[in-house]
């Protein structure tokens, strides 16, 4: 929640298009013809806001035990711990590695363990161990009483890792009918799987079934008949015939060959706005439409390069033209914005911020 109080605060609102207020029920009017970002759009602007406005801006409740009266930034005060407790590098094994996969708590039998109703049982390499996790009856750990500390790849649910934290090792164990399962498979296509299976009269917990399933589905994939190859040659472009009497002629054929030894380089203008050409040298670029033709009230001669940027009367440069957007997308939106900029102050507003 108080995250996304200081997001809707801080950026939300200031977004230029599509800001709707707090909730659905403070929606304003015409967003549905407003030219709106993209969730990609959307993601690199606040992105941008998290590494250059929100990391270096100084938070209250950021402080250094030290210096008590210095308020710092989430920046700074990483880089204060770092040089208080220091920071090295270690590369981590591949045992280490594996706590960052998803944790299940898993009870094991003498079958094995099951895993969204898939049975992994040990390895032949690491069955004995697995005979000693057995006979202790349960982990003993806090609130966990039988369970036991499981780790597993939902993109490679073939193996899983249950971990003995007395003895800091790891139990590597195989789901049950992995030897069915040639192809790549992931956990949410055998959810995919056992929802059908359940669709249709079946239980979720018929593990051979939905393997099955699966298998099947593989089968199908590689038996699809690939599409058609072309084959001969390309056949040639055939365009619009031209309706025309006589083709047309090439305007440079009587042309005398050009001798490049008279080629002589053209003086170069200035294009520094502080040294204007002066008015007998010919204008390198066009001069666009609008302000931009008329002299200034200097009576100076126009910069060669105001073709390119046009004015519009407030004194600004416009820049490159954009999509046509109809007038209607530009209508007032009439949106809440949020005048409270302390997301400390717990009140009602807090209570109605991001309400669903």
């Amino acid at each position: 929640m108080r995250t996304h109080i200081t997001l809707a605060h801080r950026f939300s609102q200031h977004v230029t298009h599509g800001w709707q207020g707090r909730s659905h029920k403070k929606r304003g009017r015409g967003i549905d013809r407003m030219p709106l970002y993209t969730i990609a759009e959307l993601q690199q602007m606040a992105q941008e806001w998290v590494a250059l406005e929100y990391q270096q801006t100084p938070d209250a409740g950021l402080r250094d035990p030290f210096r008590p009266g210095v308020v710092l930034s989430p920046n700074e005060m990483y880089a204060v711990q770092v040089a208080r407790s220091g920071y090295r590098a270690v590369p981590l094994s591949p045992a280490q590695n594996r706590f960052f996969l998803l944790p299940r708590w898993v009870i094991p039998g003498k079958g094995g363990f099951m895993i969204d109703y898939r049975t992994y049982q040990p390895i032949a390499q690491d069955a004995g161990h697995y005979r000693e996790i057995l006979l202790r009856g349960g982990s003993k750990l806090p609130g966990r009483e039988k369970q036991w500390e499981c780790r597993f790849n939902p993109y490679r649910p073939e193996r899983v890792w249950l971990y003995d934290h007395a003895a800091d090792t790891w139990v590597t164990s195989d789901f049950r009918l992995r030897h069915l399962l040639h192809d790549p498979w992931t956990a949410d296509m055998w959810q995919e799987h056992a929802e059908q299976h359940r669709a249709a009269d079946g239980s979720a917990k018929d593990e051979e079934a939905i393997a099955l399933s699966l298998v099947q589905r593989d089968r199908r994939r590689r038996s699809r008949r690939p599409p058609p190859k072309r084959t001969g040659a390309e056949p040639p472009f055939q365009g619009l015939e031209l309706e025309t009497e006589q083709p047309s002629q090439d305007p440079y054929a009587d042309l005398e060959e050009f001798d490049l030894s008279t080629l002589r380089p053209y003086p170069a203008l200035p294009i520094s706005p502080t040294a204007p050409p002066p008015a007998s040298a010919p204008s390198a670029l066009r001069a666009g439409t609008g302000d931009a033709d008329r002299l200034p009230d200097s009576g100076q001669t126009p910069h060669p390069l105001a073709g390119l940027f046009p004015d519009d009367g407030d004194g600004s440069r416009t820049l490159a033209p954009a999509a046509e957007v109809p007038a209607a997308a530009y209508e007032v939106v009439e949106a809440e914005l949020l005048d409270d900029l302390d997301p400390d102050r717990d009140d009602e507003a807090e209570d109605d911020a991001w309400e669903m």
